[in-house]
């Protein structure tokens, strides 16, 4: 079982492990182990990964070069395992 954090590339698989392990040690345990995350450990990284990317703003509203590997992260394990329609409408509720 190769898990959902192995199957990001090794620049965004760092960054993946420090942020979700931090905010959210037992998610990461679990994406290390599964080979697709439910949608509820999506909606979990989309936020974990939201929320640490705002932190990384500098003041013109760029991100700083940690922000873009994040969005650039996001990007990658949604485009892999995207948000289905329901859980984006639930958001709007």
């Amino acid at each position: 079982m190769r898990g959902v954090v192995a199957s990001l590339p090794a620049d965004m698989r760092t960054i993946f492990e420090k942020v979700v392990g931090h905010a959210n040690p037992g998610l990461l345990d679990a994406l290390c182990n599964e080979n697709e995350p439910s949608a509820q450990e999506r909606e979990e990284v989309l936020q974990i990964l939201s929320a640490e990317f705002c932190r990384c703003l500098q003041p013109d509203d760029e991100p700083n070069d940690r922000g873009r590997l994040i969005d650039d992260t996001l990007g990658s394990f949604l485009l892999r395992w995207p948000l289905d329609g329901n859980s984006l409408a639930k958001g709007d509720a």
